[in-house]
């Protein structure tokens, strides 16, 4: 009978000291608040601090919405993907004005354009100082990878970086 007692209370101390510290490495591994997301660069206004880019949209929905926006309107650019990182637009949504983004994947921007028959839009965001000397020397039409923040409280906080597609860098 001891030994069923001394049993339960070596399980019971494993699970109390080994559960904490297997929930923290599973959480420091899928817990950031950035995601990445790639596009077609178009161009740069240094002045403005904005960046003009081009992405695939992937969805019918986002293309059916497109038909209710025009040019110069403030959106949200719902991507798909993962929570980490994105290839593609899912959905394009008016922006709400006084309401906080409380979703994960979603972009604040101004629509720019779209192309028939919808399969890439346009968007402008603005960019942190960082970004814009990190994309300086990239031309339109050559990629970059950019990185946003999930739930951004303000416009201006949505893109925390940057660069030219494929190069690293070790500040994310």
């Amino acid at each position: 009978m001891s030994t069923q007692w001394m049993q339960i209370a070596v399980v019971g101390t494993i699970l109390t000291i080994g559960g904490p510290v297997l929930g923290a490495a599973q959480s420091s591994q899928t817990k950031t608040d950035t995601y990445t997301w790639n596009g077609e660069f178009v161009s740069l206004d240094t002045t403005a601090k904005t960046m003009t880019v081009k992405s695939r949209v992937a969805y019918q929905e986002a293309i059916s919405e497109l038909k209710h926006l025009k040019a110069g309107d403030r959106v949200w650019i719902v991507w798909s993907g993962i929570h980490d990182s994105s290839d593609a637009v899912r959905q394009v949504r008016r922006s709400e004005t006084g309401r906080k983004i409380d979703e994960t994947l979603v972009l604040p921007a101004e629509l720019v354009s779209t192309e028939a028959p919808n399969q890439y839009i346009t968007i402008r965001v603005k960019v942190p100082e960082s970004g814009l000397s990190a994309i300086n020397t990239v031309k339109p039409g050559e990629w970059v990878t950019v990185t946003s923040r999930h739930r951004p409280s303000i416009d201006d906080e949505a893109v925390v970086a940057v660069r030219p597609y494929g190069a690293r860098t070790t500040t994310e």
